[in-house]
């Protein structure tokens, strides 16, 4: 007869001991299909900014410069706030409501009539966004075990790549068809679609109901994720004191505060020298030294982005069994060769950049792009992930912002494509070592192993009484 009900599981044991299921799948696809609109709808803006500036006569020095800047900073804001809702009123609620918000703005965006109603509703939109990004990865964190999360955050953030690819596919359909109007009405309609679904099929998470205290939703919940398990056995009660604090006052107490400024500093640099390369390579490629034509650029860059998912993917499966620390040390190490071996070739030709490029897109954006997620998810326990998620993709979207700044200062004052790609030694410098830092500040957390951390995994204390833990042989 088996004992077992005398112990009281916790909900990271269970989530643990059924692995993963169809249905774990089922939520992974539809949130990676979020993130893929996400990424889908930053590209398609990129591809109506030629028709505004004909149409509206924007300058891209002034007006674009300000959409562009002021919507990474709205992202970042957008992320920061849900962050912190998601914690309050949990990830998925909060995901639904941001990708409602990033959907409409879109739609909305389509009917403007000047720039400047245009700039408030693409502000809009992208508030929503940051805020879907942040939660979208916070959600999936919850729902997925401990000891896969890291690869299936990984795996997830492929979809963003995907969502640039798409993006310039239905430009390129519907702008000369339909124009620019219609594409930001097909922008926003596919998300619009995806998170009913979602919110139909996905839960939301149990560990954010048994963090709150409330348990008979804790077990709703968990029947939903793992039907064959008897809930009523499960350990749902909260800490009685921790829980009570405020989020924001738990990261930056002394016990998380090192790791969140040095998540602060990762995002920072992650995001930006990630969007600088995207943003500026085909300036650079098209620059009189290597003088690429429109089409070889544009090749280059398709499959820089073909290659960045590739290496998405790849990091995903590696991290099921390595260390995140080892596996993104290792891909920031690889970044600051390739970078280098770019900087140093002398007048390199389509075919050369074409090679030396493709490697970069499995490297550079692997080791810039997902990580800064799956460190953050593995830093924070249950009850503050949100916030923790939330904070670090505010400093990748202000990251964001200041390296596109920073790249066209730099270009601007005569730095080509070999000197840009040197200087991307001192922020990958940066990364490598904040990464070290939060290492060291693993083992002291608790969260230094795959399995996240010790007091989420730790067995609950038997609910037997004192005499019978005294005396093993009664019966």
């Amino acid at each position: 007869m088996p004992a077992s009900t005398d112990v009281p599981r916790t909900l990271a044991e269970v989530t643990e001991s059924i692995g993963l299921t169809w249905r774990h799948w089922v939520y992974f696809a539809l949130i990676t299909l979020i993130l893929l609109t996400d990424g889908m709808d930053v590209t398609i803006v990129s591809h109506i900014f030629p028709s505004l500036i004909q149409g509206w006569g924007v300058s891209i020095g002034g007006g674009i410069a300000l959409v562009v800047t002021g919507g990474f900073i709205a992202m970042g804001l957008g992320a920061l706030v849900a962050g912190r809702l998601a914690d309050q009123w949990g990830p998925k609620a909060v995901l639904v409501g941001a990708t409602l918000v990033f959907g409409s703005g879109t739609i909305l965006g389509a009917t403007s009539g000047d720039f400047t109603t245009f700039t408030v509703w693409r502000l809009l939109a992208c508030l929503g966004m940051g805020a879907a990004m942040a939660t979208g990865n916070t959600l999936l964190a919850d729902l997925i075990p401990a000891t896969r999360r890291s690869a299936m955050l990984a795996a997830a953030y492929a979809g963003v790549g995907l969502g640039v690819t798409v993006g310039a596919t239905l430009a390129g359909i519907l702008i000369p068809t339909g124009g620019w109007r219609a594409l930001l009405v097909a922008g926003g309609v596919i998300p619009l679609g995806l998170i009913l679904v979602l919110a139909i099929v996905v839960p939301e998470s149990p560990a954010f109901y048994a963090a709150r205290g409330a348990v008979d939703r804790a077990q709703r919940t968990l029947r939903r994720l793992a039907p064959g398990v008897d809930v009523t056995s499960v350990e749902l009660e909260p800490p009685a004191k921790q829980d009570r604090k405020e989020t924001l006052t738990v990261i930056l107490s002394k016990r998380f505060a090192p790791s969140t400024v040095l998540l602060f500093v990762f995002g920072f640099f992650s995001l930006g020298t990630q969007l600088l390369v995207a943003q500026y390579l085909p300036t650079l490629l098209q620059l009189p030294l290597p003088g690429l034509d429109t089409v070889q650029s544009s090749t280059i860059v398709g499959v820089y982005g073909f290659a960045s998912v590739v290496g998405g993917l790849v990091l995903a499966a590696i991290l099921a069994k390595v260390s995140r620390f080892l596996i993104i040390g290792l891909a920031l190490g690889l970044s600051a060769v390739i970078v280098l071996v770019i900087g140093v070739v002398p007048n390199p030709r389509f075919g050369t950049l074409l090679v030396l490029l493709t490697i970069t897109g499995l490297i550079l954006p692997t080791a810039l792009g997902p990580t800064r997620t799956v460190l953050a998810a593995a830093a924070y326990p249950t009850k503050v992930r949100g916030t923790g998620v939330g904070v670090t993709e505010f400093a990748a979207r202000i990251g964001s912002a200041t390296g596109g700044a920073v790249g066209g200062a730099l270009i601007g004052a005569g730095l080509g494509l070999g000197g840009l790609f040197v200087a991307l030694l001192v922020p990958i410098g940066i990364l490598l070592g904040s990464l070290g830092g939060l290492k060291i500040e693993a083992k002291r957390t608790g969260s230094d192993s795959r399995a996240g951390f010790k007091e989420e995994l730790a067995p609950v204390a038997p609910t037997t009484t004192p005499a019978r833990r005294e005396a093993p042989g009664a019966v």
